[in-house]
């Protein structure tokens, strides 16, 4: 029983050491929610709750940068395409623009 109550000691030791770490390599104006002090203090004396509120409130987001979205021209739009079409059935069938004699 000793054991488990020192694995969880441990586990909480090591959430609240990677909290402090991560809070103090953060710059105070990407942090959410509250000052910089404050989660240093919140993750101190509340631990491991501190810790936890940490990562899911306080944490800054890294920016995520959106690649530009292709613009897609459905085929019947596309002009380039119909004149390719066109190129292609005339290249085909010689006589379509023609009627045939009796």
């Amino acid at each position: 029983m000793a054991s488990v109550f020192v694995l969880l000691l441990l586990l909480d030791l090591a959430l609240v050491i990677i909290a402090l770490v991560d809070c103090l390599r953060a710059h105070e104006d990407e942090i959410r929610t509250a000052p910089w002090a404050a989660w240093m203090f919140a993750i101190l004396l509340l631990s491991p709750f501190g810790a936890i509120a940490w990562f899911v409130k306080g944490r800054p987001v890294p920016q995520v940068v959106l690649r530009p979205r292709p613009v897609f021209v459905a085929p019947d739009d596309n002009p380039d395409f119909l004149k390719s079409l066109a190129t292609a059935i005339r290249d085909n069938n010689p006589d379509a623009g023609h009627q045939q004699q009796p």
